[in-house]
């Protein structure tokens, strides 16, 4: 089986989930005997994961492409400069709507680069199946199965809607959306929940979406012995970025209400994001700065599982949630919101509406104050991770490719 897989960014390049989703699901998918060409915006540098072909979509001549090897984790925007020559591919209508939406000015001309490079490149490349990950390689992906009269699967993480935490969604993002849901021959999807919401916000055929969950190789989050944090305070742990979408307003207000009844508590904030500014300002405004360590985004969070005594997670919307499995693997007791697609498969953990920050709080105490509910919580969380594998994601995704093709 021959896959040509469309993403938008892959390890070492990577800003958020996406990145860990595609490397943990290709290496199982070329463990089965699936040859891959992954095709992903130019970085300047040569990736070789060893498993996988991947090619950058853009061709810098100026430009000697140094390979990685036994690389880490860092963030990624794509630096793009080609000449778009199929503008009809994406909408640029509504450029009002760009300024409000976190990609920022240029993005959809970065958008047009990827799609231009990657079709008059792939196009001749023998591929079974095609395979598009998230609205910015729709336009590629569609385009690429008119010309070679291959079956195109979507694989949506994450909508628009979800992104701005339903305010002002970018319209011009959602019309791609809908067309690449639509031109799809099958719609894989994270949750129930988004399932439901690709179909009430898009009119998308239910029949036509497959429920995939996230996987998890949790042999990475194992350490064997808790990091010990030098101040004698309990540790309560966000990660992810900071964006209205994942809530962080939510548990600084989670974080104050817990202060006021349990002071020797340190909250830690990992991430980046437009909301960060905002954040510090509310700390101070909140007069809880002192208790809040904001650390940015880092390279490696497998050090702040293992710090933190709970992880909580209080996402406005979250198409499935995949930190959570990467706590739980880390032996961290874990609170999430019931807005997530994660809620719908974990049963050891606690869960609350994002909004609700008085309960927040009281369910952080609550885990806080009582070492057995946390150490019974964290035993059974570990066993239950048993039914979330790569392979599994792998097997499922192998199905639908035999199926269609």
């Amino acid at each position: 089986m021959k896959v040509l897989m469309l993403g938008w960014e892959f390890p070492p390049f990577k800003s958020g989930g996406l990145g860990t989703y595609l490397y943990g699901f290709t290496k199982s998918l070329a463990a089965k005997g699936t040859n891959i060409t992954f095709v992903m915006p130019s970085t300047g540098v040569k990736i070789n994961p060893g498993f996988i072909n991947v090619v950058q979509a853009e061709d810098y001549n100026h430009l000697d492409l140094v390979e990685i090897k036994g690389f880490g984790f860092h963030p990624y925007i794509p630096s793009l400069s080609l000449d778009y020559e199929e503008r009809e591919s994406l909408d640029d209508r509504n450029s009002a709507d760009k300024s409000i939406n976190a990609y920022g000015m240029d993005f959809f001309q970065k958008v047009r680069n990827y799609t231009s490079s990657t079709v008059k490149r792939m196009v001749s490349t023998p591929c079974d199946i095609i395979h598009c990950h998230d609205w910015m390689t729709f336009p590629a992906g569609i385009a690429l199965k008119e010309r070679k009269s291959k079956p195109l699967v979507v694989t949506i993480h994450s909508t628009e809607f979800d992104r701005t935490g339903n305010i002002s969604p970018n319209r011009a993002i959602c019309e791609v959306e809908r067309n690449g849901l639509h031109k799809a021959d099958k719609v894989i999807t994270i949750s129930n929940y988004m399932k439901q919401q690709l179909i009430e916000r898009y009119q998308v055929p239910e029949n036509k979406i497959q429920v995939v969950y996230n996987g998890i190789d949790k042999s990475s989050y194992i350490i064997k012995e808790k990091t010990s944090f030098p101040l004698d305070e309990k540790i309560v742990l966000f990660l992810g970025r900071l964006t209205i979408q994942k809530g962080p307003d939510w548990f600084l207000e989670a974080a104050y209400q817990t202060l006021q009844f349990r002071p020797n508590t340190r909250f830690v904030v990992v991430g980046d994001g437009d909301m960060l500014p905002q954040l510090i300002n509310k700390a101070i405004a909140m007069g809880i700065s002192d208790k809040i360590i904001f650390s940015g985004f880092q390279d490696d969070v497998r050090k702040y599982y293992a710090i933190a005594d709970l992880f909580v997670m209080p996402s406005v919307s979250e198409p499935f949630g995949l930190t959570a499995l990467e706590a739980m693997a880390s032996n961290t007791p874990i609170i999430i919101s019931k807005q997530s697609g994660v809620s719908e498969v974990i049963r050891h953990c606690f869960k609350v509406d994002f909004w609700d920050s008085h309960e927040m709080a009281n369910k952080i105490i609550g885990i806080l104050d009582h070492a057995p509910l946390s150490t019974e919580l964290k035993k059974n969380a570990f066993t239950e991770l048993q039914g979330f594998s790569w392979d599994n994601v792998a097997d499922q995704c192998l199905q639908i490719y035999k199926e269609l093709s």
